[in-house]
C-alpha cells in the first residue's frame, strides 16, 4: 500500500516528480486546502481584511510547494493548518478584544462631517480631496461633499458614506374661482 501511494504521489519528501504525480498532489493539497479554510472561517473570497490577505499570499506559496514537490506534502499539510488555525483564533480573539482588533485590522478615520471634509484625516488616510469625490460619486452617488453627513475610511480601506437628508420639496397648488390654495409638502426618498 505504502509503495502504491509513493508511486501515485511521489512520495511525501521533495524530490521530482512525473506529471502523474503533480495532478495527484494538486488534487490532494486542493481538497486539503479547501477544507481547512472552510473550517478556519477564512473570508478569503468575501470582504478580506489585510490579515485575510497575507495569510492567502501565505497559504498560496505553502500549497504550491506541496504540489510541485519542493516540500513534503505531510509538512504542507501541518503548515496550512497551522497558519489557518492561528489566523482563526487571532479573527476570533480580534471580535472579542476591540483593542486588538484595532491593532491588527486598523481604525476608522471620519473623512465627512455636516458637508465638511476633514482635511487631516485624509492626510492621515493617504486619500486625496479628488480620490474623496470619487468615492463620493462610486459609493453614494453624490458629487459634492456638501450633500454628505458623514463619510469615513473603513476599517477595510473603503469608504463609507451617508447622505444627508433632502430637505422636503415644496409645492403651491393655486386653484381659482373661490377655491383656497392647496399647499403641498413632499418628502424625497432614495
Amino acid at each position: 500500500m505504502t509503495r502504491w501511494i509513493d508511486e501515485l504521489i511521489g512520495g511525501d519528501a521533495p524530490g521530482d516528480l512525473g506529471p502523474g504525480q503533480v495532478v495527484a498532489r494538486c488534487l490532494i493539497v486542493y481538497v486539503a486546502g479547501l477544507l481547512v479554510i472552510r473550517v478556519g472561517k477564512s473570508r478569503m473570497l468575501s470582504r478580506a481584511w489585510p490579515l485575510d490577505v497575507i495569510l492567502a499570499f501565505i497559504l498560496g506559496s505553502l500549497l504550491s510547494r506541496g504540489i510541485n514537490g519542493s516540500a513534503s506534502l505531510s509538512g504542507t499539510v501541518v503548515a496550512v493548518v497551522t497558519l489557518v488555525a492561528l489566523h482563526s483564533a487571532l479573527t476570533a480573539l480580534a471580535c472579542r478584544f476591540h483593542w486588538l482588533g484595532d491593532a491588527i485590522k486598523g481604525k476608522q478615520h471620519q473623512l465627512i462631517l455636516n458637508g465638511e471634509i476633514i482635511h487631516e484625516n485624509l492626510l492621515r488616510s493617504h486619500i486625496s480631496e479628488r480620490d474623496l469625490i470619487e468615492e463620493l460619486r462610486l459609493n453614494a452617488n453624490v458629487e459634492k461633499p456638501e450633500q454628505v453627513q458623514a463619510a469615513y475610511k473603513e476599517r477595510s480601506g473603503e469608504v463609507g458614506v451617508v447622505k444627508r437628508p433632502l430637505p422636503p420639496r415644496i409645492l403651491h397648488v393655486a386653484v381659482h374661482e373661490g377655491v383656497q390654495t392647496v399647499r403641498l409638502e413632499l418628502s424625497v426618498r432614495d
